[in-house]
């Protein structure tokens, strides 16, 4: 039975030929609507032809990259050349896979594109090395911050010194905020200080703005870095 796909006769012969292709072929008109897929595309989503013809081949795709194919194309049209885009299709198992699908224009004797024929690569497994390798980075960029900040007060501590009692001397700071401070470098909590110096909570917290106020620090980490350079902790933090 002969089929006119694209203008162009479309023989049993030529479609035994796709279907021989291990890979996905696909057939788009004009518009972007299906015109034919070879075996490899109907035994990995698990349908017949039928079901992928016209706009049918959208309801296997993802919603949101099926939203999207019509306005792709048509851009591909305009411009009569090849296009690479990812997509998801649901596989015969119900579950969706990455597929590289890459398309070539097809034109007419006049030089019109008439559609475009193309093919569909499996790129999953790449997208989740890809995937766990930039959660990998990222959780190694964090490491490295974390590091940075525990040099720098290290750094802190031993160039510096004149550490062992300015933070006790220094005039800005009230014995009571001297006090806070201590217990902030130390690592206690809000409420922690408030109960071990007998007061409130926002007692404490108004003391700690104070703080930040008075050595222009805007911080917790940065107070905790003073505290260690002044010698108002012991090096043992």
């Amino acid at each position: 039975m002969n089929m006119d796909v694209l203008g162009v006769e479309f023989t049993s012969e030529m479609k035994q030929v796709l279907d021989w292709v291990p890979a996905m072929i696909w057939v788009a008109g004009p518009d972007g609507d299906c015109r034919h897929v070879n075996r490899a595309w109907l035994e990995f989503t698990g349908r017949k032809l039928d079901d992928a013809l016209d706009r049918g081949w959208l309801s296997m795709m993802h919603p949101e990259d099926a939203a999207a194919w019509h306005g792709l194309v048509a851009e591909a049209i305009r411009g009569a050349a090849p296009f690479t885009l990812e997509c998801r299709l649901r596989r015969r198992d119900g579950r969706y896979r990455w597929l590289l699908k890459t398309g070539q224009p097809m034109f007419s004797e006049q030089g019109k594109c008439t559609g475009f024929v193309g093919y569909c690569t499996d790129v999953s497994t790449q997208k989740q090395a890809l995937e766990s390798l930039n959660q990998a980075s990222e959780k190694h960029r964090s490491v490295l911050v974390n590091l940075r900040e525990a040099v720098s007060v290290i750094e802190d501590f031993l160039h510096t010194d004149t550490h062992s009692a300015k933070a006790h001397q220094d005039d800005r700071l009230t014995p009571r905020q001297r006090e806070i401070l201590h217990l902030i470098a130390r690592g206690y909590a809000t409420r922690e200080i408030a109960a071990q110096l007998h007061v409130s909570v926002k007692t404490v917290e108004s003391h700690r703005a104070q703080l930040m106020q008075r050595l222009n620090i805007h911080d917790v980490a940065g107070l905790t870095r003073y505290a260690i350079r002044t010698g108002l902790v012991a090096s043992d933090l």
